[in-house]
């Protein structure tokens, strides 16, 4: 795929701010990723560099740190949501294998970037067109359905749990796809972004589908 400009997409989502948005191919693809990452989050960037909503900090306020070169802000509470919420890197390297995900490419952060309240994990497939990635919080369905940074939503399914198809509004719309699904203390994220350079990328709504429905057994039950 050629190379394109720079693409810019403003907007202010529930917890208020601004996201710049930029899409990026050759070396810089990473930032695609971490643009997109960033909005599935629901925190605000400032050019690609500064994140803000999620992190460390003392109620009412917001003690910025520092990840790979990203500034984070924390939510009041995330801290303690973050030791509720189900850990996506417990699924088994055989599950993660057999879903045609490469397991020597698991990172416990998304976009080299950890989120406080949070809990990720990411894989490359094993054709590196793609990176699937899942996050776990105490958010809800209904949350993100709320997110004026989210479209296309399709209620749906996965085995037992209630589940919310959607996409992210903006130049990467075309890339990736979201299931998100409710489970107790909040919901799991399964998100698959397409590489920009990809020469043979899935449809990323089924193939996101696919991935979800063959790790959801390992999914926490009320």
């Amino acid at each position: 795929m050629s190379c394109r400009e720079a693409h810019h997409s403003d907007y202010d989502h529930r917890g208020g701010g601004v996201m710049n948005e930029r899409w990026f191919c050759g070396r810089d693809e990473g930032m695609a990723v971490r643009s997109a990452v960033v909005k599935v989050f629901g925190v605000a960037v400032v050019a690609g560099v500064t994140v803000v909503g999620c992190g460390d900090g003392e109620q009412g306020t917001a003690t910025p740190q520092t990840t790979s070169g990203v500034s984070v802000a924390a939510s009041p509470t995330s801290v303690d949501a973050e030791a509720k919420v189900w850990d996506p890197c417990s699924l088994p390297d055989s599950a993660v294998s057999g879903a045609g995900l490469n397991v020597g490419s698991r990172k416990n952060e998304v976009a080299g970037v950890d989120f406080t309240g949070w809990k990720t994990c990411s894989w490359q497939d094993s054709a590196k067109q793609f990176t699937f990635s899942v996050l776990s919080s105490e958010h809800t369905l209904a949350e993100s359905r709320a997110r004026t940074d989210f479209t296309d939503f399709t209620e749906t399914t996965v085995a037992s749990h209630k589940a919310l198809q959607l996409r992210t509004t903006g130049s990467t719309h075309d890339l990736g796809c979201t299931v998100a699904v409710e489970v107790p203390n909040g919901s799991v994220l399964f998100r698959l972004l397409n590489r920009v350079s990809a020469s043979a990328p899935p449809a990323p709504c089924p193939e996101v589908r696919r991935l979800t429905d063959s790790l959801a057994r390992y999914l926490p039950e009320s």
